[in-house]
């Protein structure tokens, strides 16, 4: 199986080339091993991860969460409609891009090393990474819900041979994810639809990055679920442009009538599609 990746314009349908030693590493293992460390103040609790859980309900309070305003209809994204939209702002790039294969094909993704691998990365057992890690640990090992099949992946190549295997073992595989927004840009404003087109539509994947010393993503893929990803190009109030990557989840007659989307768009289970925005560090895997 190989890995080659269509290319398409901008950042949103890419062609993803990591090099060998493409590691902001601040600590090396015994074997040379250069592995990304967590930032200190990494959100373990990800806005994205609010799309994943599609029957979870959640608190009140959430309605008032500002990385709640992701979610919208395929009607929201006419040209020239405006809404406010939550982008977080991504500080360190490297945090999100894949390492090559075989300098972490010998690190365990283990509830159960979880001791071993603190000590391997020099954090506390106390500490905010060893939190952080412990629960990217716990979504990684989680049981798939009935007719889902997900998995956590720390390559680039891994990712494929997943991707390749619900899509077809000759598919070629693309990633559509959001352009990253600068500090200047306010993490929530209103935006304006400059432009939407429909990238894909069919067999998805969703995948949310997790944190952890290097990067880890957790994909989950619905099967015969009916999914339409979108690049839709956004002018902030403030006047720049975000093209953003916007999944819309077509058959929504099984959810939880809880859902946090429902309850922002005022809609009932099998009324409507349900969307949401993609942040820059998430992504959508496409055949």
């Amino acid at each position: 199986m190989g890995t080659e990746f269509v290319c398409c314009s901008f950042l949103l349908l890419l062609c993803v080339s990591i090099a060998p030693g493409n590691v902001a590493a601040s600590h090396t293992g015994d074997d040379g091993v250069g592995v990304l460390r967590l930032p200190e103040q990494k959100d373990v609790h990800s806005a994205s991860h609010m799309g994943m859980g599609m029957g979870m309900g959640m608190e009140e309070d959430d309605l008032l969460n500002p990385g709640a305003k992701v979610f919208a209809t395929i009607k929201d994204i006419e040209v020239g409609k405006t809404m406010p939209i939550y982008f977080p702002y991504v500080d360190d790039p490297t945090s999100f891009q894949f390492l090559p294969k075989h300098k972490t094909l010998h690190i365990p993704l283990s509830s159960e090393q979880l001791p071993q691998l603190l000590r391997f990365f020099s954090f506390p057992p106390d500490s905010h990474q060893a939190l952080a890690m412990e629960q990217t640990l716990k979504i990684c090992e989680m049981e798939a819900p009935k007719g889902e099949v997900q998995g956590c992946f720390t390559s680039l190549e891994s990712l494929v041979d997943f991707a390749q295997g619900i899509f077809g073992p000759d598919s070629q595989v693309g990633i559509v994810r959001s352009s990253m927004i600068s500090k200047s840009t306010p993490l929530l404003q209103n935006y304006t639809v400059v432009e939407s087109v429909e990238i894909s539509s069919g067999k998805l994947i969703a995948c949310h990055n997790e944190p952890y010393p290097y990067a880890v993503y957790a994909c989950h893929f619905q099967w015969g679920s009916v999914n339409k990803v979108f690049k839709v190009s956004l002018r902030g109030d403030n006047g720049d442009l975000v093209d953003a990557a916007f999944l819309c989840h077509m058959d929504t007659s099984t959810w939880s009538a809880g859902h946090i989307g429902f309850r922002l768009l005022r809609l009932k289970p099998g009324e409507s599609e349900i969307c949401h925005f993609f942040p820059a560090y998430d992504m959508v895997v496409v055949p």
